[in-house]
């Protein structure tokens, strides 16, 4: 399978040089949170140093170079998000600091066909730093040569993994070719209204999925026939986000035992599916079906005051725009049980800046590489993103997407958003088996459809996933 994909991936890179300059890509800013098709890449000549892992650095971290003003060079940069969605603001502080470092950005769209352009015009020599999404697509640019090892870089910067972004699990045979400082900050968002309006008290600070749901029991409001005209709450409109609520509970490889087997036996699975269903089924929840069916967002139903609250991710770059009219306040992911571990509770890492192994420019890359991954992460904000560097300050990002603390205040519980959105430093769920990954989530996406849509019982459902998630491990360690 690797074999076949490096021939077609080949064909591209070759019909790719022959094209020449293209134009921009469309910006596509959706996070995919699912691992996306495997995109093996043509393994070029091994890049990794040998020396041993580095040690824990001492001293303090260096953030910016002490030759900042001095140094020069150009910086090709690929990522998924528009000018306007961060990242002409942040070239622009990055050039404060770097003032003769040029930073060229390219759009690219993070799906299947977007990651084999990016994976081509990296080995063609046109990318310097890539944001890459998804543990699957980073770890194969990593494992097939194409990242730079910057273990040594960080060493000699006093930088930590586990300090400055929360995880060191993100290696390749122990060493850091990744600043895994890109996230998605999963959490409840609670039009404030609404929660007064039901006598709800106090936003909890922690809670349980039964505790949620009887707080949008009690902000659901029906009409004279019986209807739903207010919905208490809302999962997140992307079909695969019950899941989440099994990466709250176990922390890490949420489909995978802990030998590397599927795990979609575990009975959990079935009860937090069915859990959504029922809540659907009630009426105190929107439908994910519908959704599904006509492509309405949660942010959307949520801002409009159709849902009272909402499971959220990227809410927070569409709120000025959808101008609510009602205060927005925050509440952390639920737990399924009370006093367990919630994994759901910081930023989970979804985005890797990455230096590419052929940059013709390997320390100004770097620099900017390591500028995104800490004092720019913030702009990862005005993409509905998040990031996980402990140093984020809640201040600047309410004033990268509102423009003012005070200016958040008139949508939001800046507190809140601190505690819950930002959420620097609280535990946060990692990946590091993905085996047959993107199999198991196509299984994963099939039949939670089938399941909300009723042409088949959760169980069944959890018992095809479970048998087709095993057979694709099987086949994987062939």
């Amino acid at each position: 399978m690797k074999k076949t994909l490096s021939i077609v991936l080949c064909l591209v890179l070759m019909l790719g040089l022959f094209a020449g300059c293209a134009s921009k890509p469309a910006d596509n800013t959706t996070p995919n949170t699912s691992a996306p098709a495997d995109t093996k890449a043509t393994e070029p000549a091994d890049t990794k140093t040998t020396e041993p892992a580095a040690t824990e650095p001492a001293g303090e971290p260096k953030y910016i170079n002490d030759n900042a003003s001095e140094l020069t060079g150009t910086v090709r940069f690929y990522t998924a998000f528009a000018g306007a969605n961060g990242t002409d603001a942040l070239i622009e502080e990055f050039n404060k600091y770097y003032p003769n470092v040029k930073v060229e950005y390219e759009v690219y769209k993070n799906n299947g066909d977007g990651n084999v352009a990016a994976d081509t015009s990296i080995m063609a020599g046109n990318v310097d730093v890539i944001l890459s999404f998804g543990v699957s697509n980073t770890s194969d640019r990593w494992t097939n040569g194409m990242l730079m090892d910057i273990t040594d870089r960080l060493a000699e910067d006093n930088l930590d993994l586990v300090k400055e972004w929360g995880t060191d699990t993100y290696k390749y045979e122990d060493r850091v070719y990744a600043f895994p400082s890109g996230g998605l900050s999963i959490y409840v968002a609670i039009n404030k209204d609404k929660w007064d309006a039901a006598g709800l008290g106090e936003v909890p600070s922690a809670w349980t999925w039964d505790e949620y749901l009887d707080a949008c029991r009690k902000m659901t409001e029906k009409g004279a026939d019986g209807k739903t005209v207010v919905y208490g709450g809302s999962d997140f409109n992307q079909t695969d986000y019950w899941t989440y609520s099994i990466r709250q509970s176990k922390g890490m490889n949420a489909f995978y035992t802990a030998d590397g087997n599927a795990d979609f036996d575990n009975p959990l699975f079935a009860k937090i599916l069915q859990r959504e269903i029922d809540a659907e089924n009630e009426g105190i929840w929107y439908s994910k079906a519908n959704y599904l069916a006509d492509s309405t967002k949660s942010r959307d139903m949520f801002l409009n005051g159709t849902n009272a609250s909402t499971v959220e991710s990227i809410l927070t770059r569409y709120i000025v725009a959808g101008d609510p009219q009602f205060k927005i306040t925050y509440a952390p992911y639920p737990v399924n049980e009370k006093g367990e571990t919630n994994y759901m509770g910081g930023a989970i890492p979804n985005s890797f800046v990455c230096v590419t192994a052929n940059t013709k420019n390997p320390d100004a890359s770097y620099a900017f590489a390591k500028f995104l991954a800490t004092y720019g992460s913030k702009y990862m904000y005005a993409a509905g993103h998040a990031s996980t560097w402990t140093g984020v300050d809640t201040s600047d990002i309410v004033s990268v997407v509102f423009g003012s603390v005070d200016e958040a205040k008139k949508y939001i519980d800046v507190d809140a958003f601190g505690k819950y959105v930002v959420a620097a430093g609280e535990p946060a769920y990692s990946e590091d088996n993905i085996t047959a990954f993107s199999d198991i989530q196509s299984l994963v996406n099939q039949y939670t459809k089938a399941a909300l849509n009723g042409e088949v019982t959760v169980e069944e459902a959890m018992k095809e996933i479970q048998a087709g998630a095993q057979e694709a491990i099987d086949d994987a360690k062939k």
